[in-house]
């Protein structure tokens, strides 16, 4: 780039050389503490410098040069800042980790499993612990949809668990052992 100079004789290279020199450290140091990231920091720094060269031609009193620096730093500063929160609120949601085709097979083995010992139970135990556990009903509510006493909704369920758990158990088992 050609050099551009200024009446004292200085060119815009030499004067922003010199205030490069004398205060990028604490710039870096004001811009880390507005922005938090390091990198952007300097970028945003250095993009301080490169507008005040490009602006160069149009500072009177170079002696104010630093202000205009600092002045920019924050500028940009608080635009990254906007640019970022406005970036976070677009940005999509990260997709939750794929379940394995393993996990899947297992999955489903074991709901086979429950479902076939459901069907093991009698109807009214199957009803009762089905509308207990899958629907998430309470013992009255159970009693209003089977048409039956609160006393026989707790003991269908208690037996139907209790048979659950035998055949689940037993299964389990046996696919230690085979395996």
């Amino acid at each position: 780039m050609p050099a551009r100079s200024r009446p004292g004789g200085e060119t815009a290279r030499e004067a922003v050389v010199a205030l490069y020199e004398e205060h990028y450290d604490g710039l870096a140091r004001l811009a880390r503490l507005l922005v938090r990231d390091p990198s952007t920091a300097e970028d945003v720094v250095q993009d301080a410098f490169v507008r005040l060269y490009g602006a160069w031609g149009r500072v009177r009193e170079p002696e104010k040069a630093p202000a205009y620096l600092r002045t920019t730093v924050v500028n940009l500063a608080r635009g990254r800042h906007r640019r970022q929160v406005i970036a976070d609120r677009f940005r999509p949601e990260r997709a939750p980790d794929a379940v394995s085709a393993e996990e899947v097979a297992v999955d489903l083995e074991s709901q086979r499993q429950v479902i076939a010992a459901l069907d093991r139970l009698s109807a009214r135990q199957r009803e009762c612990v089905v509308l207990r556990h899958y629907a998430g009903l309470s013992e009255s509510e159970i009693a209003a949809v089977a048409g039956c006493s609160i006393g026989s909704v707790r003991t269908h369920v208690k037996r139907g668990m209790a048979a659950l758990e035998v055949q689940l158990a037993v299964h389990a088992v046996g696919a230690k052992e085979s395996a």
